[in-house]
């Protein structure tokens, strides 16, 4: 959890120096040395530059997360199940929900200046970018519940009620429904991808078409006519924040806590969520804002270590209000790149395309000073419009061949037109005079 400045290079270094100095270390019962700062010591002691050299790498490996400014697109497929009129939640709810994703994930969001000043350093960000490229809705009389027999992946599968995923190696799949739990409250799950060291194995999706997010209708974006009711008395406080959780599940990150005591919590100052700059966390925040929690205490040669950190409230992966979450850590944000690059790297590949059919986008006139007439002769699918900076500007459900915008009051310059459909993806550019 906390940077350990090591490599499997330097193991049999270790081992020589242990053998010939066995008063100087102490083994923990798993076979791990448990003072890392002093193996840095003996290291710094035999090789001197050892540390700042190990530094530098570590500083190196983090650059293209906060340097480089290249953003992943990745396309997203929005299905809204519902077996009720609340639950079909209106486009301006989904919409302002993929905002939330984006400044999250582009560390865009204004509350990122609440992150204490003591973890500015390791505040990361992702630059990944999602865009809409549909949303399907389904009207269905199916329940979807959480259960002994497991997760409600019945709303993925139409057989059952809930709606088929799209192609789920090129697309990120996202399922809003009514989540019902024998357990308490469940917002949402996710399911990582296979093979990552961070994760036991089997946590992956049953199968592919069951891979993705699914979320409950109450906690999707922060305009949300819908409150979730807190056994405890009155409701959550939620903002859209749910969403922000579950996708950095699906793209490889663990609670911050590491899941000590099993996946619904426990305490266990041994679990790691496989992350080297995350602070040690014994167990999950219950859902307040507590900036004095500090559930483990590490220890320098048996004493409290004077730069122990409190625990991290303001991430995203742990279970703190979702009013004070506000930040992913830089080795987070390296990891999800890292899994869209490898793992997942099908999304990357953004002339996916679920059907074989021509799409065609016009854009008249262009250069415009007023008014852009946008034309998609087969009405369907979303358009979205970007400035250079990636924010989003505009985005509506296609409903008719011409549609019109006015961009009078927008700063001149270069826009990005996104039109999405279920067969592929088109981008085009205007010019605002």
């Amino acid at each position: 959890m906390k940077k350990l400045l090591l490599a499997a290079l330097v193991f049999g270094i270790v081992s020589s120096y242990f053998s010939q100095n066995p008063a100087n270390y102490v083994m923990g019962n798993t076979g791990v040395i448990n003072d890392a700062k002093f193996v840095e010591d003996v290291l710094e002691n035999q090789y001197p530059g050892f540390k700042q050299a190990v530094q530098n790498a570590f500083d190196n490996s983090h650059q293209f997360t906060t340097k480089s400014g290249q953003v992943h697109e990745v396309n997203v497929v929005v299905h809204v199940v519902y077996s009720s009129p609340e639950i079909n939640l209106p486009d301006s709810v989904i919409f302002n929900q993929m905002d939330i994703l984006n400044a999250d994930y582009n560390r865009q969001n204004a509350d990122s200046v609440n992150l204490r000043s003591i973890f500015e350093p390791i505040a990361g960000n992702p630059h990944i970018h999602f865009n809409l490229a549909s949303i399907e809705r389904v009207s269905t009389t199916s329940t979807f519940s959480l259960g002994f027999s497991g997760m409600p992946d019945n709303v993925k599968q139409s057989s059952q009620g809930g709606s088929d995923a799209w192609d789920t190696e090129h697309f990120l799949n996202i399922w809003i429904c009514k989540i019902e739990s024998s357990f308490g409250a469940l917002f949402g799950y996710a399911y990582p991808p296979a093979g990552l060291s961070n994760w036991p194995s089997g946590s992956e999706a049953p199968s592919p078409e069951l891979d993705g997010v699914v979320l409950d209708y109450r906690t999707i974006g922060s305009n949300n006519p819908n409150v979730y009711p807190n056994p405890n008395g009155g409701n959550f406080d939620l903002v859209g924040r749910t969403a922000v959780h579950e996708v950095g599940h699906y793209l490889g990150l663990r609670h911050i806590w590491g899941d000590g005591g099993g996946i619904f919590g426990g305490e266990s100052c041994g679990a790691d969520d496989g992350m080297n700059d995350t602070p040690n966390q014994g167990y999950q925040s219950e859902f307040d804002c507590n900036t004095s929690n500090n559930t483990c205490i590490d220890s320098v040669g048996g004493q409290p270590d004077p730069n122990d950190m409190p625990d991290l409230i303001e991430n995203h992966m742990d279970y703190s209000a979702e009013t004070c979450k506000n930040m992913f850590t830089l080795e987070q944000a390296m990891h999800m790149r890292g899994v869209l690059e490898n793992e997942r790297i099908g999304l990357l590949d953004n002339t996916a395309s679920v059907e074989k059919e021509e799409l065609e986008l016009g854009i008249f006139p262009n250069p415009s000073k007023d008014i852009v007439n946008l034309f998609a002769p087969n009405a369907g699918g979303i358009i979205s419009i970007y400035d250079n900076f990636g924010r989003l500007l505009f985005q509506t459900s296609v409903k008719s061949d011409i549609t019109r915008l006015d961009c009078s009051d927008w700063a001149k310059g270069m826009y990005h037109v996104t039109y999405t459909t279920s067969a592929s993806v088109i981008n085009k550019t205007f010019i605002k005079e």
